[in-house]
């Protein structure tokens, strides 16, 4: 799983960071990564930080229209890299983007509910995390916060 800085610094900031062991992630996303606790619990992360190829950095810059490369662009290249992965992001022109060139996509979210169906945490334990991100302004509508609650709730 390629995995971007705001999964990163949502589960990070929640003391949850573990459950996206075993992730690639860019070394421009690395960099995002300034604030506490998210930048320290980077530590305890298990990861392969890498550097997506400079043809892909080229296609991904243009497909996002930017000019300079960053954490977003790093993601899309590493995509293009390796188009089997899964990208981890919660911003939806990322998200878009890679969806539009064929990637698998899921968010903080869809980590919290795969890691219980991984039984990597307990339902009452991903319950708990929800309400914590809802706490602390994740972002999400009532609506999504509910459907994410019946999903953990039904496995």
């Amino acid at each position: 799983m390629i995995v971007d800085s705001t999964v990163l610094i949502s589960l990070g900031n929640l003391g949850k960071i573990e459950l996206v062991n075993n992730c690639l992630i860019p070394e421009n996303v690395l960099k995002e990564i300034t604030n506490e606790p998210a930048k320290s619990a980077l530590s305890s992360l298990k990861f392969q930080k890498v550097i997506p190829s400079e043809k892909s950095v080229k296609q991904s810059l243009k497909i996002l229209g930017d000019k300079c490369e960053t954490g977003d662009s790093d993601i899309v290249a590493l995509l293009i890299d390796s188009p089997k992965s899964i990208v981890a992001t919660d911003d939806k022109r990322v998200r878009n983007v890679c969806r539009a060139i064929g990637g698998k996509v899921t968010g903080t979210l869809g980590v919290l509910i795969n890691s219980v169906k991984q039984q990597i945490i307990s339902k009452e334990e991903a319950l708990s995390i929800l309400d914590k991100l809802n706490l602390i302004g994740f972002r999400m509508s009532l609506e999504l916060y509910t459907t994410v609650r019946v999903k953990i709730e039904q496995l």
